[in-house]
């Protein structure tokens, strides 16, 4: 770099500079724009940011047909399959992201440990690295399509009744709890909870549960529909706001529910629980990636706010949403010794366990469900995904949650 570029650089970068540039624009869900994440990250890189929360589908939209409305896409690894082929959003260079070797294989390769599940759906090893021909897949080139960050095991909550008496995602479809139980109306993850409930009661069975056929999701809708009918779902909810509200009603209830609101509910009060379901976990993996139409400027706080996430902070934040990080090491030196026993090696709380906020969520002697992040990370049973016939599948169920 010459010496008039690294002045131009270094200018770009300071302190008072940064503070007379426009908010950094990211776009991104309610699972990680929270306010603890938002104050951290000002303050530790003193430049403005601008969240831009959606539920999850319109984040979607937005991602992949509006590049020139956010600079960072703070998303999903299987919204990738909609947004890298419209071209809105780029390569990232890894050689400048300081810890990527310090990210674990779960992202990079798909699992943690041979015996681990190899979870079906969106997988997100199979579109971490951009290749020669610009496509994406898991051979290891210098160029990713999003920095692997947050992730979870996700099952289902259950409020007013024990957790340990519901092991099953069949559960969901149980007539005990006609008319209590809450979906996600997010077609990419709610037709899974359907699914894996539908496989659990032997009701349908699928070749590939992460990619289905029309004639596939015809019957799902179908079955879904004389569900729906008889009057079986409570609420549909698409952010994570929605699913609160519907659980906290004061009426015992089960349903599709991410850790985060979980940890939301207890900190309201409510004794809500997740279930471990035999039949192994929906998994779901989150990273950041960079608008094509990112102004010039930009580029150095977009790639600082990259490897920001990966310094073990945010991380730590997380984790007390119940989320995991793509390098916990770098998290275990901003966690207490029982609050990283507590959530990484699913140990019995030593300790009042806080949320983000500070407000106490899990009480000395309670066990994070699952057990640790090895075990708990180790069966998926299916990733998110998008599916090769999303659009239709999405045609479909939206048509059959608006009857």
């Amino acid at each position: 770099m010459s010496d008039a570029a690294s002045s131009e650089t270094t200018a770009v970068r300071s302190p008072a500079v940064r503070r007379t540039r426009p908010p950094l624009r990211v776009l991104g869900t309610s699972v990680t724009q929270i306010d603890p994440i938002k104050r951290a990250a000002v303050e530790d890189m003193g430049f403005a940011l601008e969240f831009i929360t959606l539920d999850g589908t319109e984040a979607q939209r937005q991602g992949a047909l509006s590049p020139d409305s956010f600079d960072v896409y703070d998303q999903w690894f299987h919204d990738i399959d909609l947004t890298w082929p419209t071209a809105s959003i780029q390569p990232i260079d890894i050689r400048r992201i300081d810890r990527w070797e310090e990210i674990n294989d779960l992202p990079k390769v798909g699992r943690l440990s041979p015996d681990a599940f190899t979870g079906k759906g969106g997988d997100p090893s199979k579109r971490l690295y951009v290749q020669l021909d610009g496509t994406l897949g898991d051979t290891p080139t210098d160029a990713v399509s999003m920095v692997p960050t947050v992730h979870n095991a996700d099952s289902f909550a259950v409020v007013g009744a024990p957790a340990d008496e519901v092991t099953s995602w069949a559960s969901l479809l149980d007539p005990d709890w006609s008319g209590r139980v809450v979906l996600q109306s997010d077609a990419a993850i709610g037709t899974l909870d359907m699914l894996l409930a539908l496989r659990a009661r032997n009701e349908m069975r699928v070749a590939d549960i992460g990619d289905l056929s029309i004639a596939e999701i015809d019957q799902l809708i179908e079955v879904f529909a004389r569900y729906r009918k008889r009057g079986h779902f409570s609420k549909f909810w698409a952010d994570e706001a929605q699913a609160v509200a519907a659980m906290s009603s004061g009426q015992a209830r089960i349903g599709s529910l991410w850790w985060s609101g979980l940890v939301k509910l207890r900190a309201l009060g409510i004794k809500a629980d997740m279930a471990t379901p035999v039949e192994g976990y929906r998994g779901w993996f989150g990273g950041l990636a960079i608008s094509t139409l990112l102004d010039p400027w930009a580029e150095d706080a977009v790639y600082d706010y990259l490897n920001w996430w990966l310094e073990g902070r945010p991380g730590a934040l997380m984790a007390r949403n119940g989320a995991y990080m793509a390098n916990p090491e770098s998290v275990r030196r901003h966690l207490s010794e029982a609050e990283w026993a507590f959530w990484y090696d699913g140990a019995p709380a030593s300790a009042p366990i806080l949320d983000p906020d500070g407000v106490a969520v899990f009480e000395v002697g309670e066990r994070r469900e699952g057990g640790s992040y090895l075990k708990r990370m180790s069966r998926i049973a299916v990733w998110d995904t998008v599916m090769n016939e999303h659009n239709y599948l999405v045609r479909r169920w939206e048509n059959a949650l608006s009857r």
